[in-house]
Protein backbone atom coordinates (compact mmCIF):
# COMPACT_ATOMS: atom_id res chain seq x y z
CA UNK A 1 0.00 0.00 0.00
CA UNK A 2 1.18 3.36 -0.94
CA UNK A 3 0.25 6.08 0.78
CA UNK A 4 0.98 9.64 -0.64
CA UNK A 5 -0.79 13.20 -1.65
CA UNK A 6 -3.70 13.46 -3.71
CA UNK A 7 -3.50 15.12 -7.37
CA UNK A 8 -6.57 17.18 -9.23
CA UNK A 9 -6.47 14.05 -11.72
CA UNK A 10 -7.60 11.79 -8.62
CA UNK A 11 -10.52 13.74 -8.43
CA UNK A 12 -12.68 11.37 -10.55
CA UNK A 13 -11.35 8.41 -8.64
CA UNK A 14 -11.59 10.05 -5.24
CA UNK A 15 -15.52 10.67 -5.86
CA UNK A 16 -15.80 7.16 -7.11
CA UNK A 17 -13.98 6.12 -4.01
CA UNK A 18 -16.41 7.70 -1.78
CA UNK A 19 -19.73 6.66 -3.60
CA UNK A 20 -18.27 3.41 -3.41
CA UNK A 21 -17.59 3.55 1.11
CA UNK A 22 -20.39 5.80 2.23
CA UNK A 23 -23.22 5.87 -0.98
CA UNK A 24 -24.78 9.15 -1.96
CA UNK A 25 -26.29 9.77 1.67
CA UNK A 26 -27.53 12.72 2.37
CA UNK A 27 -24.38 14.82 1.07
CA UNK A 28 -24.03 13.96 -2.86
CA UNK A 29 -20.33 13.34 -3.86
CA UNK A 30 -19.18 15.31 -7.41
CA UNK A 31 -16.43 16.38 -8.51
CA UNK A 32 -17.98 20.38 -8.83
CA UNK A 33 -18.88 20.09 -4.47
CA UNK A 34 -15.08 18.73 -4.24
CA UNK A 35 -13.44 21.42 -6.12
CA UNK A 36 -15.48 23.77 -4.09
CA UNK A 37 -14.97 22.27 -0.77
CA UNK A 38 -11.15 21.48 -0.97
CA UNK A 39 -9.89 23.68 -3.53
CA UNK A 40 -11.76 27.39 -3.67
CA UNK A 41 -11.32 28.10 0.43
CA UNK A 42 -10.35 31.58 1.21
CA UNK A 43 -8.09 29.59 3.92
CA UNK A 44 -6.28 27.58 1.64
CA UNK A 45 -6.41 23.97 -0.61
CA UNK A 46 -7.18 21.39 1.75
CA UNK A 47 -4.67 18.69 3.32
CA UNK A 48 -5.31 15.46 0.94
CA UNK A 49 -3.55 11.94 1.45
CA UNK A 50 -4.93 8.74 -0.67
CA UNK A 51 -3.76 5.28 -0.32
CA UNK A 52 -3.54 3.09 -2.92
CA UNK A 53 -2.77 -0.54 -4.20
CA UNK A 54 -2.22 -1.54 -7.44
CA UNK A 55 -2.67 1.46 -9.16
CA UNK A 56 -6.41 1.83 -7.28
CA UNK A 57 -7.30 3.74 -4.81
CA UNK A 58 -8.19 2.50 -1.54
CA UNK A 59 -8.01 5.40 1.13
CA UNK A 60 -8.35 8.75 1.59
CA UNK A 61 -8.33 11.44 4.50
CA UNK A 62 -9.30 15.14 4.07
CA UNK A 63 -8.37 17.96 6.33
CA UNK A 64 -9.95 21.05 4.99
CA UNK A 65 -8.12 24.19 6.36
CA UNK A 66 -9.63 27.07 8.69
CA UNK A 67 -8.35 29.97 10.77
CA UNK A 68 -9.38 31.45 13.51
CA UNK A 69 -8.86 34.48 15.29
CA UNK A 70 -8.43 34.91 19.10
CA UNK A 71 -6.97 38.18 20.86
CA UNK A 72 -5.55 39.51 17.92
CA UNK A 73 -4.29 36.43 16.69
CA UNK A 74 -4.76 34.66 14.22
CA UNK A 75 -4.74 30.66 14.58
CA UNK A 76 -4.17 28.06 11.70
CA UNK A 77 -6.49 25.15 12.00
CA UNK A 78 -7.82 21.69 10.12
CA UNK A 79 -10.98 20.32 10.08
CA UNK A 80 -11.18 16.72 9.45
CA UNK A 81 -13.92 15.98 6.90
CA UNK A 82 -13.63 13.49 4.01
CA UNK A 83 -12.26 9.83 4.80
CA UNK A 84 -13.27 6.85 2.54
CA UNK A 85 -11.87 3.14 2.39
CA UNK A 86 -13.06 0.86 -0.13
CA UNK A 87 -15.60 -1.56 1.34
CA UNK A 88 -13.07 -4.67 0.08
CA UNK A 89 -10.23 -2.74 2.29
CA UNK A 90 -11.80 -2.36 5.13
CA UNK A 91 -10.51 -3.49 8.88
CA UNK A 92 -7.08 -2.85 7.64
CA UNK A 93 -6.75 0.52 9.78
CA UNK A 94 -6.40 2.80 6.62
CA UNK A 95 -8.23 5.31 7.98
CA UNK A 96 -5.91 5.18 11.18
CA UNK A 97 -2.67 5.42 8.83
CA UNK A 98 -4.19 8.30 6.93
CA UNK A 99 -4.91 10.41 9.67
CA UNK A 100 -2.12 9.66 11.57
CA UNK A 101 0.38 10.18 8.75
CA UNK A 102 -1.44 13.18 7.55
CA UNK A 103 -1.44 14.86 11.30
CA UNK A 104 2.33 14.71 11.33
CA UNK A 105 2.24 16.31 7.76
CA UNK A 106 0.33 18.92 9.21
CA UNK A 107 2.22 19.62 12.43
CA UNK A 108 5.34 19.99 10.08
CA UNK A 109 3.41 22.80 7.97
CA UNK A 110 2.68 24.92 11.45
CA UNK A 111 -0.88 24.23 11.73
CA UNK A 112 -2.16 24.59 15.67
CA UNK A 113 -5.41 22.33 16.11
CA UNK A 114 -7.72 19.76 14.42
CA UNK A 115 -11.44 20.18 15.25
CA UNK A 116 -14.24 18.38 14.05
CA UNK A 117 -17.73 17.05 15.12
CA UNK A 118 -17.40 13.12 15.09
CA UNK A 119 -21.01 11.69 15.22
CA UNK A 120 -21.47 8.39 17.73
CA UNK A 121 -19.82 5.82 15.46
CA UNK A 122 -16.26 7.63 14.44
CA UNK A 123 -15.72 9.45 17.77
CA UNK A 124 -14.26 6.53 19.86
CA UNK A 125 -11.75 5.74 16.66
CA UNK A 126 -10.81 9.73 17.03
CA UNK A 127 -10.39 9.55 21.12
CA UNK A 128 -8.24 6.61 20.41
CA UNK A 129 -6.03 8.74 18.38
CA UNK A 130 -5.38 11.84 20.72
CA UNK A 131 -8.42 13.89 20.51
CA UNK A 132 -10.55 15.12 22.69
CA UNK A 133 -13.82 15.64 23.44
CA UNK A 134 -14.68 19.72 23.65
CA UNK A 135 -18.31 18.85 24.75
CA UNK A 136 -21.85 19.22 23.07
CA UNK A 137 -22.07 22.50 21.69
CA UNK A 138 -24.37 25.15 22.95
CA UNK A 139 -27.51 25.94 21.63
CA UNK A 140 -29.98 28.72 21.49
CA UNK A 141 -33.54 27.69 20.26
CA UNK A 142 -37.22 29.10 20.13
CA UNK A 143 -40.20 27.14 19.20
CA UNK A 144 -42.95 28.44 17.30
CA UNK A 145 -45.42 25.43 17.24
CA UNK A 146 -44.20 23.36 20.22
CA UNK A 147 -47.47 21.58 20.51
CA UNK A 148 -47.17 20.80 16.57
CA UNK A 149 -43.86 19.51 17.49
CA UNK A 150 -44.64 17.31 19.66
CA UNK A 151 -48.26 15.63 18.33
CA UNK A 152 -45.40 14.63 15.22
CA UNK A 153 -43.15 13.35 16.97
CA UNK A 154 -45.20 11.24 18.75
CA UNK A 155 -47.43 9.93 16.22
CA UNK A 156 -44.34 9.74 14.01
CA UNK A 157 -45.70 11.74 11.18
CA UNK A 158 -43.06 13.81 8.97
CA UNK A 159 -44.40 16.39 7.03
CA UNK A 160 -40.72 18.40 7.01
CA UNK A 161 -39.14 15.02 4.62
CA UNK A 162 -35.72 15.19 5.44
CA UNK A 163 -34.80 14.28 1.52
CA UNK A 164 -37.11 17.11 0.29
CA UNK A 165 -35.93 19.92 -1.88
CA UNK A 166 -34.20 22.80 -0.27
CA UNK A 167 -36.84 25.11 0.65
CA UNK A 168 -34.40 28.23 1.50
CA UNK A 169 -35.64 31.16 -0.51
CA UNK A 170 -33.30 32.02 -3.66
CA UNK A 171 -31.32 35.18 -3.32
CA UNK A 172 -29.07 37.65 -5.08
CA UNK A 173 -25.96 37.14 -3.38
CA UNK A 174 -24.44 40.15 -5.86
CA UNK A 175 -22.52 42.52 -2.85
CA UNK A 176 -24.20 41.05 0.05
CA UNK A 177 -20.43 39.44 1.46
CA UNK A 178 -18.99 43.08 0.92
CA UNK A 179 -21.17 43.78 3.36
CA UNK A 180 -19.17 41.96 6.37
CA UNK A 181 -16.16 44.13 5.66
CA UNK A 182 -18.24 46.63 8.32
CA UNK A 183 -18.48 43.68 10.84
CA UNK A 184 -18.36 45.92 14.02
CA UNK A 185 -18.83 42.73 15.98
CA UNK A 186 -16.87 43.04 19.44
CA UNK A 187 -15.38 39.38 19.66
CA UNK A 188 -13.85 38.50 22.39
CA UNK A 189 -13.37 35.00 21.73
CA UNK A 190 -12.27 32.33 19.59
CA UNK A 191 -14.01 33.03 16.39
CA UNK A 192 -13.72 32.25 12.64
CA UNK A 193 -11.31 34.95 10.86
CA UNK A 194 -14.14 36.00 9.10
CA UNK A 195 -14.01 38.05 5.23
CA UNK A 196 -16.29 39.01 2.49
CA UNK A 197 -14.07 36.24 0.54
CA UNK A 198 -15.07 34.04 3.29
CA UNK A 199 -18.89 34.47 2.72
CA UNK A 200 -18.68 34.33 -0.53
CA UNK A 201 -17.25 31.02 -0.25
CA UNK A 202 -18.90 29.64 2.25
CA UNK A 203 -22.32 30.73 1.47
CA UNK A 204 -23.05 32.34 -1.65
CA UNK A 205 -21.18 30.09 -3.55
CA UNK A 206 -21.91 26.78 -1.61
CA UNK A 207 -23.06 24.03 -4.19
CA UNK A 208 -24.55 21.57 -1.09
CA UNK A 209 -26.55 24.10 0.68
CA UNK A 210 -29.00 27.12 -0.62
CA UNK A 211 -28.50 30.02 2.06
CA UNK A 212 -30.42 33.22 2.02
CA UNK A 213 -29.71 36.26 4.13
CA UNK A 214 -31.78 39.17 5.70
CA UNK A 215 -30.41 42.69 5.68
CA UNK A 216 -31.28 46.32 5.34
CA UNK A 217 -27.61 47.20 3.98
CA UNK A 218 -26.59 49.30 6.58
CA UNK A 219 -27.30 47.86 10.24
CA UNK A 220 -27.19 44.16 9.93
CA UNK A 221 -26.76 41.32 7.76
CA UNK A 222 -28.14 37.50 8.80
CA UNK A 223 -27.64 35.05 7.08
CA UNK A 224 -29.84 31.77 7.67
CA UNK A 225 -30.99 28.38 5.83
CA UNK A 226 -33.98 26.46 6.09
CA UNK A 227 -33.27 22.74 7.21
CA UNK A 228 -36.17 19.93 7.08
CA UNK A 229 -35.87 17.55 10.29
CA UNK A 230 -38.69 15.39 9.15
CA UNK A 231 -41.59 16.47 12.21
CA UNK A 232 -40.49 20.23 11.62
CA UNK A 233 -39.08 22.92 9.66
CA UNK A 234 -35.88 24.52 11.14
CA UNK A 235 -34.94 27.78 10.18
CA UNK A 236 -31.31 27.54 11.45
CA UNK A 237 -29.35 30.99 11.95
CA UNK A 238 -25.52 30.58 10.49
CA UNK A 239 -24.65 34.15 10.88
CA UNK A 240 -24.79 37.61 12.32
CA UNK A 241 -22.79 40.52 11.67
CA UNK A 242 -24.10 44.42 13.08
CA UNK A 243 -22.93 46.59 10.23
CA UNK A 244 -22.96 49.82 12.57
CA UNK A 245 -23.21 51.09 16.26
CA UNK A 246 -26.64 51.94 15.75
CA UNK A 247 -28.32 51.25 18.86
CA UNK A 248 -28.98 47.35 19.27
CA UNK A 249 -32.41 47.74 20.40
CA UNK A 250 -33.77 49.89 17.29
CA UNK A 251 -31.70 47.13 15.16
CA UNK A 252 -33.56 44.44 17.09
CA UNK A 253 -36.94 45.47 16.14
CA UNK A 254 -36.22 45.57 12.75
CA UNK A 255 -34.78 41.98 12.61
CA UNK A 256 -37.37 40.68 14.34
CA UNK A 257 -39.88 41.93 12.51
CA UNK A 258 -38.17 40.74 8.93
CA UNK A 259 -37.76 37.13 10.70
CA UNK A 260 -40.92 37.03 12.28
CA UNK A 261 -42.40 37.65 8.09
CA UNK A 262 -40.05 35.12 7.13
CA UNK A 263 -40.79 32.38 9.37
CA UNK A 264 -44.73 32.88 9.27
CA UNK A 265 -44.45 33.10 4.92
CA UNK A 266 -42.26 29.81 5.16
CA UNK A 267 -44.11 27.74 8.38
CA UNK A 268 -40.86 27.51 10.18
CA UNK A 269 -41.59 25.39 13.24
CA UNK A 270 -38.40 26.39 15.38
CA UNK A 271 -35.60 28.59 15.10
CA UNK A 272 -31.98 27.89 16.13
CA UNK A 273 -29.10 29.68 16.84
CA UNK A 274 -25.29 28.55 18.29
CA UNK A 275 -25.71 29.55 22.01
CA UNK A 276 -22.57 30.94 22.21
CA UNK A 277 -23.09 33.44 19.16
CA UNK A 278 -26.25 34.26 20.50
CA UNK A 279 -24.76 35.51 23.66
CA UNK A 280 -22.20 37.21 21.96
CA UNK A 281 -25.51 39.60 20.24
CA UNK A 282 -27.73 38.65 22.46
CA UNK A 283 -28.68 42.75 22.63
CA UNK A 284 -30.13 42.46 18.75
CA UNK A 285 -31.85 38.79 19.93
CA UNK A 286 -33.77 39.55 22.62
CA UNK A 287 -37.01 38.56 20.53
CA UNK A 288 -35.54 34.78 20.45
CA UNK A 289 -37.39 34.10 23.53
CA UNK A 290 -36.87 32.83 27.22
CA UNK A 291 -35.68 29.09 26.39
CA UNK A 292 -32.03 29.39 28.04
CA UNK A 293 -28.78 28.37 26.06
CA UNK A 294 -28.38 24.59 26.31
CA UNK A 295 -25.44 22.47 25.71
CA UNK A 296 -27.56 20.07 23.27
CA UNK A 297 -25.58 20.33 19.94
CA UNK A 298 -23.24 17.87 18.50
CA UNK A 299 -20.18 16.84 20.25
CA UNK A 300 -16.85 18.94 19.55
CA UNK A 301 -13.83 17.69 19.50
CA UNK A 302 -10.09 19.37 19.19
CA UNK A 303 -7.09 17.67 18.88
CA UNK A 304 -3.29 19.31 19.71
CA UNK A 305 -1.00 20.18 16.72
CA UNK A 306 0.74 22.79 17.72
CA UNK A 307 -1.10 24.78 20.65
CA UNK A 308 0.15 22.35 23.52
CA UNK A 309 0.01 25.49 25.53
CA UNK A 310 -3.32 26.37 24.61
CA UNK A 311 -5.14 23.02 25.17
CA UNK A 312 -7.26 23.93 28.32
CA UNK A 313 -7.83 27.49 26.76
CA UNK A 314 -9.45 25.47 23.72
CA UNK A 315 -11.27 22.61 25.55
CA UNK A 316 -13.48 25.38 27.77
CA UNK A 317 -16.13 25.68 24.80
CA UNK A 318 -16.88 29.53 26.60
CA UNK A 319 -13.84 30.86 25.25
CA UNK A 320 -15.59 29.97 22.23
CA UNK A 321 -18.02 32.07 19.83
CA UNK A 322 -18.19 29.79 17.02
CA UNK A 323 -21.65 30.11 14.60
CA UNK A 324 -23.59 27.24 13.13
CA UNK A 325 -22.25 28.43 9.85
CA UNK A 326 -18.44 27.50 11.50
CA UNK A 327 -19.77 23.54 12.94
CA UNK A 328 -22.18 22.79 10.70
CA UNK A 329 -21.38 19.85 8.65
CA UNK A 330 -20.96 20.59 4.65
Amino acid sequence: MNIRPAYDTDIPAIIALMKASLGESLLPKSEALWRWKHQTSPFGKSYVLVAEENNELIGLRAFMQWQWQWQSQTFRAIRAVDTATHPLHQGKGIFKKLTLQQIELCKSDGIHFVFNTPNEQSRPGYLKMGWEAQGRMPMKLQLHTPISIVTRKLLRKQPFPINAPDATPVCDWSGIAALTANDVTPYQGIHTATQPAYIQWRYADNPLYRYGYLTDHKHYLLIYRFKHQGFAKEMRITDFFPLSHAPASQVSHDLAKAVQHLRKEHRISFTSMSGNHYLLHRPYFKWLGAIPVRNMGPIVTIKDVNATAMMDSLLDSSNWQYTLGDMELF
